[in-house]
């Protein structure tokens, strides 16, 4: 046989240097895929995590009025210059709520209602809402806060609709008369 001017050294070499170049281009590959990679395990995370409050989270409405008085007149009953719409929510879910003044309410006769604005958010417009926590020092669990909108008129009697909707993104909505 003729010799083929190639030496079992030079087979080495070259398949050293395959393999070198081989496992570059997998350390080059992680290194751009990897952070990628941790990047969506840490959003899928939080996700999960969001997504486990929410479930958690759960208001109920329990009870609306109006200022009446005992003819079902709207009056001023409590003498604060303010025709109020008083509802209740109380927290049924298994987490705490914080960022009450957070909350969106909408309110109005059904059909035609709108969002009602926080009373430092209002601008000293009206309606603008108020709360107060009642059984307790912040919304955990079992604990309900009375959310009373301010008007500085008299609203008429009709059927009306509130929705009510924590920063968690829990809510409920309640349809009462007076």
């Amino acid at each position: 046989m003729a010799p083929t001017g190639r030496t079992p050294i030079d087979k080495i070499i070259a398949t050293t240097l395959l393999i070198v170049g081989s496992v570059v281009a997998a350390v080059m590959v992680m290194n751009s895929v990897f952070p990628a990679i941790v990047r969506s395990g840490n959003s899928l995370a939080r996700m999960a995590d969001h997504v486990e409050d929410r479930i958690a989270s759960q208001i109920k409405v329990v009870y609306a009025t109006g200022e009446l008085d005992e003819n079902a007149t709207w009056q001023d009953v409590d003498s604060d210059t303010y025709f109020d719409v008083t509802f209740w929510a109380k927290n049924v879910g298994a987490v705490r709520i914080i960022g009450i003044a957070e909350t969106d309410i909408f309110f109005g006769v059904e059909g035609d209602f709108a969002r009602i604005p926080y009373t430092m958010d209002a601008g000293g417009a009206y309606p603008q809402w108020a709360y107060t926590i009642e059984n307790g020092t912040e919304w955990t669990n079992a604990v309900t806060v009375r959310f009373s909108i301010h008007y500085d008129v008299t609203k008429t009697s009709d059927e009306y609709f509130v929705k009510i909707i924590a920063p968690t993104g829990a809510y409920d909505d309640h349809y009462f008369s007076f």
